[in-house]
């Protein structure tokens, strides 16, 4: 039987700090000061255009080679979109939601990377550096409406994040195989699964703890909430290949 793990914490931490201090940067100075748009789509663009700096270099960086070394790290720590989600006053009675919709991501995805074609050959002049703002504040606001609308409707503040996010779609690409992870260290897991509870992303992290495996889950964010959280303080933030040495005996 699943034991009770009393009242969580309320996630209010330095990462939380980070999270808007990137915001801020992001918004203030590179969208609005400058006038650059850091979208997936603005690649599109970027690219048509043949310019190779901006918001080719920030998904090259954050979101494609970035995530081999510190996974969705990104997601976690720097996302302007995610500082506005997990704020919102969801509670934490979320809706269970078959796995099988984290797809929808990946759908989405397709359609950013083709809808800037269907403009570019439109001959819109949208790839042009002047109409990055306009795009920009567009496309965040969907973004921002839609993220709301379907954190408040699922009662899950990163369900947008989960399964409509084009960015989690791309870095979960690569971000399985970064050689950052949540891991056990030497100390018996009391399996209460708080780590489960408190996870925003809804991670199995006992499943990857109880086999003795890093926590290599594309959905994981390395926000580390499960490793503050855990009363045991049996998880830790790895780097590198972990030996496996997480036996029976310690998460039984």
């Amino acid at each position: 039987m699943r034991r009770p793990v009393g009242n969580l914490k309320p996630v209010i931490s330095s990462r939380l700090a980070f999270l808007f201090m990137f915001t801020l940067f992001y918004w203030v100075f590179r969208f609005l000061f400058q006038k650059i748009n850091l979208q997936i789509s603005q690649v599109v663009f970027n690219l048509a255009a043949g310019v190779f700096s901006g918001a080719v270099t920030h998904v090259a960086v954050a979101k494609l080679f970035g995530p081999l070394l510190f996974g969705r790290g990104f997601c976690g720590w720097a996302c302007w979109n995610a500082s506005v989600f997990e704020v919102l006053p969801v509670g934490r009675n979320k809706k269970k939601v078959p796995e099988k919709y984290l797809a929808i991501k990946y759908m989405v995805l397709a359609l950013v990377l083709i809808i800037p074609f269907v403009f570019i050959f439109a001959e819109t002049g949208l790839q042009a550096s002047g109409a990055q703002l306009k795009w920009l504040l567009t496309e965040n606001a969907v973004i921002y409406v839609v993220g709301i609308i379907l954190a408040f409707v699922l009662g899950d503040s990163r369900a947008f994040c989960k399964y409509l996010c084009p960015a989690g779609a791309l870095m979960t690409l690569t971000s399985p195989r970064s050689i950052i992870k949540i891991e056990k260290n030497n100390r018996k897991c009391l399996r209460c699964r708080r780590c489960e509870d408190i996870c925003p992303m809804g991670v199995p992290v006992l499943n990857y703890i109880s086999a003795g495996q890093r926590v290599s889950h594309p959905e994981c964010i390395l926000c580390t909430e499960c490793v503050k959280q855990c009363p045991g303080n049996c998880l830790t933030v790895g780097i590198g290949r972990k030996a496996e040495t997480t036996t029976a005996s310690d998460t039984a």
